[in-house]
């Protein structure tokens, strides 16, 4: 338990302001999915990700679907390798790696969610399709021209430099190949005043660097050279008001007064979100690109 408060109180000086941030990426994530990846397991399953709901679908299911759906845009098949970034403890890959066949190789900042990972791709029988290794999606640790696909769920909003992990995707991808998913960002054109009272809380209470725009991100994909740039919005495959739904239940179930500084600090950032998204200030995004070859 000291350790533990021991650890929050650090992570607290972290994520205080984006200059802390920025310089202390790697021990700032670590941290905090030190300190809240069985809040997050507990809550939202092996997939740490929002999706789009279609129908009645649970969560699972809609996480689900969405993966599926990302293999199959991806041309994904045995004899295929992806690398997923920010693969968490493995969700996504496992999903993706049973549904198409292919190999996926999951990277993470996290030691602890690295692990989690391996051990859950054993226990899933999928330790021959997968491997989870703990490094930098801005110095991503494999050769050029090494993926047929390069994805991820909502895990580059950690990074400071995001142009410099789109370059970094374009050099382990093969000729020809995809680079898609799903991030957080902030709309486009935004105030100081509005970036700063709807945005700066939900990547201090999430330990995110800053948040991109969709023009950004559009940049920083044709910077590192991709072509056939496309950047939208997730809600338009399905409703996100389920998911702020789900996060307004998670948050009706803890008393304030009761709950750890950490709990406390998790809620505020539940509140950030629900409030920029309900705003239209924050905005989980999609995008699919291609390198030329």
């Amino acid at each position: 338990m000291t350790s533990d408060v021991t650890e929050f109180h650090r992570l607290e000086e972290l994520v205080s302001d984006r200059s802390s941030r920025d310089a202390n990426c790697a021990e700032m994530v670590a941290t905090y999915y030190g300190l809240a990846n069985d809040i997050y397991c507990a809550g939202w399953g092996e997939s740490h990700h929002f999706p789009p709901f279609n129908g009645e679908a649970s969560l699972r299911e809609a996480q689900k679907a969405v993966e599926c759906r990302l293999a199959d845009r991806a041309g994904l098949r045995p004899g295929k390798k992806a690398l997923d970034i920010g693969s968490g403890v493995g969700g996504p890959a496992l999903t993706i790696a049973a549904h198409s066949g292919a190999h996926v190789t999951g990277l993470d900042l996290s030691d602890l969610r690295v692990n989690q990972a391996r051990t859950r791709a054993a226990e899933a029988g999928l330790a021959d399709r997968t491997q989870f290794v703990k490094g930098d999606a801005q110095a991503i640790p494999f050769p050029d021209e090494t993926f047929d696909a390069v994805y991820s769920f909502q895990a580059i909003c950690h990074v400071p430099d995001k142009g410099r992990v789109h370059a970094e995707i374009a050099r382990v991808l093969k000729p020809g190949a995809v680079s898609l998913g799903y991030d957080w960002l902030a709309k486009d054109g935004l105030s100081p005043e509005e970036a700063a009272g709807f945005i700066e809380p939900i990547c201090r209470h999430h330990a995110l660097s800053h948040l991109s725009s969709p023009r950004e991100l559009t940049e920083h994909l044709r910077a590192a050279g991709f072509e056939a740039v496309s950047v939208g919005d997730a809600s338009d495959e399905g409703s996100l008001d389920p998911v702020w739904s789900l996060l307004d239940q998670a948050d009706a179930l803890v008393d304030d007064d009761e709950a750890t500084p950490l709990l406390r600090f998790m809620l505020q950032g539940i509140r950030a979100l629900c409030e920029a998204a309900r705003a239209g200030h924050f905005v989980i995004a999609s995008w699919e690109a291609r390198k030329p070859g």
